[in-house]
């Protein structure tokens, strides 16, 4: 909206449909507490150019040494881990993140990188089938938490491959909220353009005798209009496409979007008056937790999806963890007292410390968001790579009705091919298409 904003596009109007901007971008407040229920890291730091822009806004955090972390490896009962296991994780990890070495999984699944190389090196420190199986599992979580899937063979070798890493992103983050960067954006943006809480229920895109589509909100308001440019996740189109359009999408459109999938990653946060871990120094916590027995009951179960409990940036006093892919969905099936019970006696049995009850928790259930069906990343599965979706710009062509006009455009980070599950390629993304929709109405002009 920016763009079109900047370009002087005349009567452009930007519809979401939740009451808030920002889609995955959601930062939630309550006193002095701040934490994100979707993104939270500036992917890429320098090189992002959301890391520029936060800079120039003041709004840049730095990120904390290694030293200054309470940082524990242990067994899912309480005991020390073999850091050799960790130290084979970590040289896997950074290994598979190099393009030279995915090239070669490209007609395979993602994961088949680490599974391999995982089980031609684990007996180096490692003594034991359980240790293999216990980090191995701690290995694959590790790769779900980056990629939101439900196993590390679901992505494409291919589609992984494509992914730009402009490196280490852990750390840099938005001062005061990555709502920051909605804030900054909205500003340029007329008041009566802007339309919360007006969800699209459907688009007429070649019904009109003049070529334009018209878009009816479930508020009751139609627009017509000669150009939309949808930004809806892939999740969300995959489940409403049928309802949303009239008529239905080409169906090529249909099939490519059949073959792309979007993951899904949890958080489950929790904080209370003082650090528990360390009330002495009060660093913040980096816990790792390695499942040496597989023995929870099945509601429980879900819980092995979590690799690592963190201290949040610039909340000394809280701690989170990710969950992601069908262990997200179970997660998010139970109560939030369930959830956070569960979560307790976890902490409790792992750390072999009175983890007293916290006096706030949060959880993120995105799966359920039926704007989103998911958080990140888009991927393309192995399937859909042999199905023919070999990258994911097909997703980002326009359609165009019987006029020959381009009517409906795309974007979000599902059409980015080189970084997908960023905000940046999400925001690159959008600019592209805005781009595209100028170029189109001044050659027609």
């Amino acid at each position: 909206m920016k763009t079109f904003m900047e370009n002087q596009v005349p009567n452009a109007v930007l519809l979401e449909a939740q009451d808030y901007l920002g889609g995955r971008v959601k930062t939630y407040r309550e006193g002095s507490i701040l934490v994100e229920d979707g993104a939270e890291w500036i992917n890429g730091g320098s090189s992002n150019r959301l890391y520029g822009l936060a800079e120039r806004l003041g709004a840049l955090t730095q990120p904390l040494p290694d030293a200054e972390y309470d940082w524990r490896l242990k067994t899912s009962n309480g005991n020390d881990a073999n850091e050799a296991g960790y130290d084979v994780a970590v040289e896997i990890f950074n290994e598979c993140e190099e393009d030279s070495v995915l090239r070669q999984y490209r007609n395979t699944g993602y994961g088949q990188c680490y599974s391999e190389r995982f089980d031609k090196r684990y007996n180096n420190g490692l003594t034991s089938p359980t240790e293999k199986s216990a980090w191995k599992h701690y290995l694959q979580m590790w790769v779900l938490k980056d990629t939101g899937t439900n196993t590390w063979l679901d992505q494409s070798g291919r589609d992984a491959d494509r992914f730009t890493d402009w490196g280490d992103d852990r750390w840099n983050q938005w001062r005061q909220g990555f709502d920051a960067l909605t804030e900054h954006l909205k500003e340029s943006i007329p008041t009566d353009a802007l339309k919360t809480s007006s969800p699209v229920c459907k688009v007429f895109w070649d019904k009109d005798p003049d070529g334009k589509a018209l878009v009816v909100t479930a508020t009751r308001e139609s627009y017509l209009a000669y150009y939309v440019l949808v930004t809806a996740s892939v999740g969300h189109l995959k489940e409403r496409h049928l309802q949303l359009f009239d008529p239905p999408l080409p169906a090529g459109y249909q099939s490519n979007l059949n073959r792309i999938e979007l993951g899904v990653a949890d958080k489950v946060q929790l904080g209370w008056q003082e650090p528990w871990w360390d009330k002495a120094q009060s660093r913040p916590l980096d816990l790792h937790i390695i499942f040496n027995k597989f023995e929870l009951p099945s509601e429980k179960s879900w819980l092995y999806g979590i690799m690592e409990f963190l201290s949040i940036h610039q909340q000394t006093k809280m701690i989170q963890a990710f969950v992601t892919g069908d262990k997200a969905r179970q997660m998010e099936n139970l109560s939030s007292d369930v959830v956070k019970q569960h979560l307790l006696e976890h902490l409790r049995r792992v750390t072999k410390q009175d983890v007293p009850e916290p006096t706030f928790f949060r959880r993120s259930k995105w799966g359920q968001n039926i704007w989103m069906r998911g958080s990140y990343n888009s991927y393309i599965p192995v399937q859909g790579d042999k199905a023919g979706l070999r990258s994911r710009a097909p997703l980002a062509q326009p359609i165009t009705n019987s006029k020959n006009g381009k009517v409906i455009h795309w974007a979000g980070e599902h059409t980015s091919d080189t970084r997908y599950g960023t905000v940046d390629g999400a925001m690159d993304s959008g600019e592209t298409a805005a781009f595209a929709i100028i170029d189109d109405m001044d050659s027609l002009a």
